[in-house]
């Protein structure tokens, strides 16, 4: 029988999920606010151009993010998982400390190799100065540490502090940035700051995670074997979703005048504003359905508030940017920035659409719905194709992304309804093993 949806709702705004939840969206608007006037300071700081290549930095920096948090997927994954078996604080601990030296031995490679790449894909970008670039190769490093920190938070379900770290990230990345850009460093200076930022928000999340860092493990013991699969479906998953939500301001660099480019940057900047709520959201959604799935209890209560909380926002938001596209650009950037007209509501409707998206990916990595990171995958082929094909204006482009929205959401609800829905507790399935 199908279970009565108030008294299941009632229960869940009772339930520790919900305040979780609560914590987690409430530090993620306050940090994407400090995020938000960071790109507000850097967009009335700077002139349009050099704007726009500290968008296009920082999208690629988005992009890696997003391809690095497979490490913060996983070992969220993991820890979870290991809550749960006899002698946790041990095992957590262990797999902690190696997955900690791994990330910074890889992060330094991956820095590397960006920092030989900054020369050609500078001049792929039309930049001036690969400098940027290379600031960009030193966050690098830290895209692969935080994940570790982040993910051991996230998998022991500790979101007040998680939630205090992105905060912090936040909060010094805006100071930072003030300081070297009206030092001059421009476009350098603004990313350089993401660096700076991380590496001092890490130290308090290894103050978070002390306990974990002190407790005695048995040296003799093996640390947890990864899911080669698992670890590959995630990593799939979250590249196409970087791309989706990324590489329009790439694109346009390529294709479009720096001028054209640089009102494009402001459109994105504002577009994102309709991700975080959702981003909030899909983290706390991740160990909570990985919880119910394992225990074989339904899924579907979860999603739906997460969809109710991620969408409502951004359609109000959006209804916005249709009505009042000039006086919102000119009142949060300057007027140096054109009137994007139709392009900043299309724009926002397509944002609200990838919330949906973020919210079908987490619930498919936490359930292991390996077709739905296909699905996506052919989802942003398609996306790429019409933009090479129909690019003459901006206004194309925006049109693309919102069909893009529109089919990767249908995709999703076809998964969920052919994977039998989720009125019904889920049936127990085989996870990734752990050894």
């Amino acid at each position: 029988m199908r279970p009565n949806f108030f008294h299941t709702l009632t229960r869940l705004l009772r339930s520790a999920g919900f305040w979780d939840g609560l914590i987690m969206t409430g530090g993620t608007l306050l940090a994407g606010a400090l995020d938000y006037g960071f790109n507000v300071m850097a967009g009335r700081l700077l002139i349009p151009v050099q704007y726009s290549v500290l968008v296009a930095t920082i999208s690629i920096l988005q992009i890696l993010l997003h391809v690095t948090n497979v490490i913060r997927n996983v070992v969220a994954y993991y820890t979870a998982d290991l809550t749960t078996r006899d002698h946790a604080p041990a095992q957590i601990a262990q797999f902690f400390r190696h997955s900690y030296r791994w990330a910074w031995r890889w992060g330094l490679v991956g820095a590397a190799v960006l920092g030989v790449l900054s020369w050609p894909l500078g001049r792929l970008l039309n930049f001036d100065s690969p400098a940027p670039l290379w600031a960009a190769s030193l966050a690098l490093v830290m895209l692969f540490v935080r994940p570790i920190t982040d993910g051991t938070l996230q998998g022991t379900q500790a979101f007040r502090q998680l939630a205090s770290v992105n905060v912090a990230q936040a909060l010094l990345r805006l100071g930072a940035a003030v300081l070297f850009i009206r030092w001059g460093w421009a476009a350098f200076g603004g990313v350089l700051a993401l660096p700076v930022a991380t590496f001092s928000a890490l130290g308090l999340a290894l103050w978070f995670l002390r306990p974990y860092r002190t407790q005695s493990t048995d040296p003799t013991a093996a640390p947890p074997t990864i899911s080669g699969r698992y670890s590959a479906q995630t990593f799939f998953g979250l590249l196409f979703f970087a791309l989706l939500t990324n590489g329009d301001v790439l694109v346009t660099r390529v294709l479009f005048a720096p001028e054209t480019a640089a009102t494009y940057a402001a459109v994105a900047t504002l577009g994102k504003i309709n991700l975080f709520i959702s981003l909030a959201v899909g983290m706390v959604l991740f160990p909570k359905a990985i919880e119910r799935h394992q225990t074989g209890r339904p899924v579907w209560p979860l999603l739906s508030l997460a969809f109710t909380a991620a969408l409502t926002p951004g359609v109000a938001l959006t209804t916005l940017y249709f009505l009042f596209p000039a006086e919102i650009v000119q009142l949060v950037f300057r007027n140096e920035f054109a009137n994007p007209g139709i392009v900043l509501g299309l724009v926002g409707l397509a944002t609200t659409l990838f919330a949906g998206i973020n919210l079908w990916l987490n619930y498919a990595l936490s359930t292991q719905k390996q077709a739905y990171i296909y699905a996506l995958g052919g989802v942003v082929a398609a996306l790429l194709v019409s933009v090479l094909f129909f690019h003459s204006t901006l206004a194309h482009i925006g049109w693309a992304l919102v069909g893009a929205g529109v089919l990767g959401n249908g995709v999703g609800g076809g998964v969920w309804v052919m994977g039998g829905g989720g009125w019904v507790a889920a049936r127990r399935t085989t996870q990734p093993s752990l050894s």
